[in-house]
């Protein structure tokens, strides 16, 4: 398919970036959205220094929030990479609040990606789309037929909006008998292509800055964005892929071990990345007044098993190594100047 036209929605999101830079470099035309003409010049920036030939890279103009745009930028596309996606830092009360968002967003690319009359729809969903919500009886291993509860007391608004926006993507993809496929990665880590940190970059740099002394005892899978963007492209074409829901991981590290990760990678951050374990007791306390605690309170230790080997045969899926992953990221922020923002690391 090299020499096609993808639309790539949300390219100046961090997975985004790496998936407009593969695909540049793998020959394919990219029309890629986003919100302003800035964050559109810094992104072909982005992408020229990275060493991509941005000649085959358009920019269009289009909000999740607004039906003006969507049909323009989809029309002549062969297939459309729907990446864009609220991801907050703080966690609302209302579980519902990212809803209207990610899923009116969501049905707006499908419903344009379908009056382009495009090959393929391949999604960027989330494993928070999987394994929320099920409770102490549910196995702790999930693959692609698991969906996250909704209706579960428990779930932050972050999963609840990344698993309606997937399940109405399903559906309406299903109704016009568009080929759909969806890549969902556990927590991406890996190297920034620019200082633009997303949040879960931003979840490492408060590590590296102290800000996150002491840690919830949970765990999550890891994997690295370059990864998560092959997968993404190579959902592009493989033939088995449409229907599937594809997980990506390369495996567990507690929020301990990310520290310990990073204080490797970066050892003048070894005496400010979290040292201490929260007891269970306490992130419940503090979870009725403290939005960030409020996440954390699902995964307490829990353990979890992210069933990847459909990736790995269909997509070719091969991760690297979790650790890698956390500390390309720490030396990316470390390059872009974020232990600036702290003279006392040293």
């Amino acid at each position: 398919m090299a020499g096609e036209r993808i639309l790539l929605t949300g390219a100046s999101g961090f997975i985004a970036k790496h998936i407009a830079l593969q695909l540049l470099q793998a020959g394919y035309r990219v029309r890629g959205t986003v919100r302003s003409p800035q964050k559109g010049e810094a992104l072909r920036q982005t992408l020229a220094r990275a060493g991509a030939d941005v000649a085959r890279l358009e920019i269009a103009e289009a909000d999740l929030l607004r039906d003006e745009g969507w049909e323009a930028a989809a029309r002549g596309c062969d297939v459309v990479c729907h990446t864009a996606s609220p991801f907050p830092a703080r966690q609302s009360k209302d579980k519902w609040a990212l809803v209207p968002v990610a899923k009116g967003g969501t049905l707006r690319v499908v419903d344009a990606a379908i009056k382009a009359k495009v090959q393929r729809f391949v999604m960027t969903s989330s494993v928070v789309a999987v394994y929320y919500g099920h409770g102490a009886d549910h196995p702790p291993v999930y693959g692609e037929d698991d969906w996250s509860n909704v209706g579960a007391a428990d779930i932050s608004d972050y999963a609840v909006s990344k698993t309606e926006a997937e399940a109405a993507a399903w559906g309406a993809a299903d109704a016009a008998s568009l080929p759909m496929v969806t890549i969902n990665p556990s927590f991406v880590a890996g190297p920034l292509l620019d200082a633009d940190a997303g949040t879960s970059a931003t979840l490492i740099g408060m590590m590296m800055t102290g800000k996150l002394p002491a840690v919830p005892n949970v765990s999550f899978g890891i994997v690295d964005v370059r990864d998560v963007a092959k997968a993404h492209v190579a959902a592009l074409t493989a033939a088995e892929a449409p229907g599937r829901r594809f997980i990506v991981s390369a495996g567990s590290l507690t929020m301990i071990e990310i520290g310990q990760a990073v204080a490797a990678a970066v050892p003048e951050c070894r005496k400010r990345v979290p040292r201490f374990t929260v007891p269970d007791f306490v992130v419940r306390l503090a979870a009725k007044v403290v939005p960030e605690a409020r996440a954390a309170v699902p995964e307490l230790g829990r353990q979890k098993t992210l069933l990847t080997k459909p990736a790995e045969t269909i997509l070719g899926f091969t991760p690297g190594h979790t650790r890698e992953a956390v500390a390309e990221t720490a030396l990316s922020l470390r390059d872009h100047g974020w232990l600036r923002r702290d003279p006392q690391i040293g």
